[in-house]
């Protein structure tokens, strides 16, 4: 897919080989352009979750060379990356993980998911926000309504047409690490096509003969405990690693976890801003006593953003064995030229992971009213179809097949967008994402724990399909919200229906606007914005808005968050949801010959 750079002056891609640690050094001296290290790529499955030697400090060294205003992109393998990011000097800043996919899928042995990304991991030398150009990526259609695979209902005249801007997480384009990087490299190229760089240097480790550390299983004496009745289907409202401590060794089957992430969010009943020794001492405590309750064999899944990931990781390898690097493209508040949408799940196993029970069959999809339409636990929906409930129809009544396989790589769960799915706490998982982790790891009837239960979304996910549940949640607020809600399962009510609820928790900076009766439509405001700015040939001020415009300034006052949100139209082209006819004709009706010859096979 194509990516449009907005003002960029395309760097000068120049290729460096480092056969030793001399090369890769005198390649990094004094550069303050951009440096690419590409790192070997592993060589079969068994070597995923094993290192390359002395990755991290060799890569912290070479860095040294590099010239303060730099920026470093590592490409690499998830479990290199960890290793890197251990050892980076201080004098760099940490940007962005990006997550890339796979040209060609590594499939795992039934233990773990199959494999389909790997990482670039961005440094500056300078301690700022990212310098780069806007650069977007070109929308994708639907190939049977023949519109954007995104709704943008009403909001069009806000989006720019040649598409949206590019995230954290890169599904538009494949490649495997160890073949043809060439459409990342022009991407990059493009990406920092700015003053004051001239060219981007991409040093191939591959010749340098780094080997891979085998680390050995630890082996766990396969006694299974019984979870204590008392704590069956319960939710303990306490301290978790107080409340941890009374459940016994060896018996839980699955451990989710989605802790605060130290940002200082508004949770009702604890502080989200620990100082950050102390906020990685707690995790440890609690990484450490899931792994204790953990059956072997058995997974522990832990949510969170990339960085704070690494640092989990470096700690839970420790002591666990590492499964799989789940990446959610999961957008968030839109706060920076490369929006944030790489989430990651981390999976840990207690010694050797038994086969997955989403891959024996032990473990089937449950239709639950809950989830999307499209959604299906091991069949997620394929890139490029959309979610609009007519075509959505239209494909299951023709029998059009608009699945792919089940990977790492999640892109078909999106986050709870509409207050009507909310109930009153700050960062609520969409509980399809927990059918779906559910699903993959646990049997009917088997255990699962959240030691930071929030709102109830991983236990009444649980009681929904038929698992065992144990919840511990600190604050009391969300301890009776949680049991309120299992209640009305056995009440016959879905949780997580579509309701009015009175909310005042926000996951984002942004203030909640009360609910209010436009007497202009929101759009017909920001149109006029932007004939304003077209009038006077610049973004108007609020001052100018008062002046030239022909709305009362009190509308744009009580209708609008920010003033980026008054004058988003005026700073974008606007686009259209629906492709050229004759283009989208061809499309449809390969789709169709391509469906008509698998019905003739069958």
């Amino acid at each position: 897919m194509a990516h449009f750079s907005e003002n960029s002056r395309t760097l000068e891609i120049v290729h460096s080989l480092a056969t030793n640690r001399d090369e890769l050094f005198s390649a990094c001296k004094d550069s303050s352009d951009v440096c690419v290290i590409a790192l070997p790529a592993s060589q079969e499955p068994t070597q995923l979750n094993q290192p390359l030697q002395g990755v991290g400090d060799l890569i912290a060294e070479a860095s040294k060379n590099l010239g303060e205003n730099v920026t470093l992109v590592v490409l690499g393998e998830v479990i290199d990356l960890v290793q890197v990011q251990s050892k980076m000097p201080d004098k760099f800043m940490y940007q962005h993980w990006i997550a890339i996919k796979r040209e060609t899928v590594i499939d795992g042995d039934q233990r773990r998911l199959p494999h389909q990304h790997f990482g670039a991991l961005v440094y500056t030398g300078y301690k700022a926000s990212l310098r780069h150009t806007k650069t977007r990526i070109e929308y994708t259609y639907c190939p049977v309504c023949d519109k954007t695979t995104k709704d943008y209902g009403g909001k069009k005249h806000t989006y720019h047409e040649a598409g949206t801007l590019i995230s954290d997480v890169w599904r538009d384009i494949a490649c495997d690490l160890g073949g043809d990087l060439s459409e990342v490299l022009e991407r990059l190229a493009d990406l920092f096509g700015l003053e004051p760089y001239k060219s981007l240097t991409v040093i191939d480790m591959k010749p340098l003969g780094l080997y891979r550390q085998f680390h050995p299983i630890v082996h766990f004496e396969f006694q299974e405990n019984q979870l204590p009745q008392e704590l069956m289907n319960k939710i303990l409202n306490g301290d978790c690693l107080e409340e941890l401590h009374t459940i016994p060794d060896n018996s839980i089957d699955f451990a989710f976890v989605d802790p605060p992430y130290n940002l200082k969010k508004k949770y009702s009943g604890y502080s989200d801003d620990l100082e950050i020794q102390d906020y990685f001492k707690w995790c440890d405590e609690w990484i450490y006593e899931l792994s204790r309750v953990l059956k072997p064999g058995r997974t522990l899944a832990l949510l969170n953003i990339p960085i704070w990931a690494i640092r989990h990781f470096l700690y839970t390898q420790t002591i666990l064995k590492y499964q799989n690097w789940i990446v959610w493209d999961a957008l968030a508040f839109p706060v920076r030229l490369i929006m944030p949408a790489h989430y990651t799940i981390l999976c840990f196993t207690k010694g050797e992971s038994r086969e997955l029970p989403c891959f024996t069959g032990e473990s089937t999809h449950i239709r639950l009213s809950s989830a999307p339409k499209t959604f299906n636990a091991f069949e997620p929906l394929a890139d490029g179809f959309c979610l609009r409930e007519n075509c959505v129809d239209t494909r299951i009544a023709a029998k059009i097949n608009d699945r792919t396989r089940l990977t790492d790589v999640w892109s078909d769960i999106h986050r709870l967008k509409h207050n009507s799915r909310r109930v009153d706490h700050p960062t609520q998982l969409p509980p399809h994402l927990m059918y779906r982790i559910i699903s993959i790891f646990t049997k009917p009837n088997e255990s699962v724990l959240d030691c930071f239960n929030g709102s109830g979304t991983t236990t009444l996910a649980a009681h929904q399909l038929g698992r065992k549940y144990v919840g511990i949640e600190a604050s009391e607020k969300y301890w009776r919200l949680s049991n309120e809600r299992h209640q009305e399962i056995f009440d016959g009510l879905d949780p997580f229906r579509k309701m009015e609820r009175l909310l005042t928790s926000k996951n984002s900076p942004v203030p909640r606007l009360k609910k209010q009766v436009y007497k202009v439509p929101k759009k017909t405001l920001q149109l006029e914005v932007k004939r304003v700015a077209g009038e006077i040939g610049h973004i108007p001020s609020r001052g100018e808005l008062i002046q030239f415009g022909k709305y009362p300034i009190e509308y744009y006052d009580k209708y609008f968050i920010s003033w980026g949100e008054v004058t988003a139209a005026a700073r974008n082209t606007g686009m259209v949801e629906k492709r050229k006819l004759e283009k989208s004709q061809n499309i449809v009706q390969q789709l169709r010959l391509l469906e008509n010859k698998k019905e003739f096979k069958n």
